[in-house]
């Protein structure tokens, strides 16, 4: 059987036709649709990478906060010694009484519990989620204001930069309560509470029940002081200064030759 040219040639244009259709389905949709993919993916690159060249400008900044920073943690740190003993707490409050001219009759040791701390990260979780779109190259805006000491409210989810995976001293905060009893002039009383809140070493005060001896002239009553120490630092325990004393008598009987 004979075939016409014209046969031949309108074979050939549908094979053309069909191999035109197969291949935009097959090849050119499906690079189509993975060049939209890519260009979303560079449009999210280009938004980290104008974040990063910010934060990378105030590179010398965020550095010399972060050491400020670091010095404000060791200050804070060195007013909290790693632990609080008896012979600790006697000693202070010797020294104190020596310092302000009170007469301490006796001390009183209170329970030590673990002072509370929930981070602040816990409690905007909820605003975490309400923000979640906002824009990456706002995290240059937060880091700005953090090192200008201004505020922001904007929470940013999707930044390139992340504190995941930094660590964090592990410390914990114990608060040791004293109870003494005191006498004093009100002058000396005014005094020791200077002296209290002027310590190297945090201290407060919890309550004070004190009432007037107008025979004496002197005031007297309770003070309840409240000491604390920090555990997890780098600090080590130093044992009290105590001087020597005396003990015995060369005879039970008193001065007899």
């Amino acid at each position: 059987m004979k075939v016409k040219k014209s046969e031949i040639q309108l074979l050939i244009a549908v094979l053309g036709i069909l191999l035109a259709v197969v291949t935009y389905f097959l090849i050119y949709a499906k690079f189509n649709d993975l060049a939209d993919s890519m260009e979303s993916q560079n449009m999210s690159l280009r938004s980290q990478v104008s974040t990063l060249e910010v934060l990378d400008q105030r590179k010398a900044d965020y550095l010399a906060a972060t050491e400020k920073m670091q010095s404000y943690i060791t200050n804070f740190e060195s007013r909290f010694p790693v632990d609080i003993l008896p012979e600790d707490s006697i000693m202070m409050v010797k020294n104190m009484e020596d310092a302000t001219r009170t007469k301490v009759a006796n001390i009183s040791f209170g329970t030590e519990a673990e002072v509370p701390y929930t981070p602040q990260a816990e409690s905007s979780s909820a605003l975490d989620n309400a923000t979640a779109d906002a824009p990456a190259d706002t995290a240059a805006a937060e880091a700005d204001a953090a090192v200008s000491g201004t505020d922001t409210t904007t929470i940013v989810t999707n930044s390139p930069v992340s504190t995941e995976g930094t660590a964090y001293a592990d410390t914990h905060m114990y608060e040791l309560p004293l109870g003494i009893s005191i006498s004093c002039t009100y002058n000396d009383f005014k005094g020791l509470v200077r002296y209290i809140y002027n310590q190297q070493e945090r201290q407060s005060i919890q309550s004070v029940s004190i009432s007037y001896n107008s025979e004496e002239g002197m005031l007297s009553g309770n003070m309840t002081l409240n000491t604390y120490y920090l555990m997890g630092t780098d600090k080590e325990y130093s044992e009290p200064y105590i001087p020597a004393m005396e003990m015995g008598v060369d005879t039970i009987f008193g001065n007899m030759n």
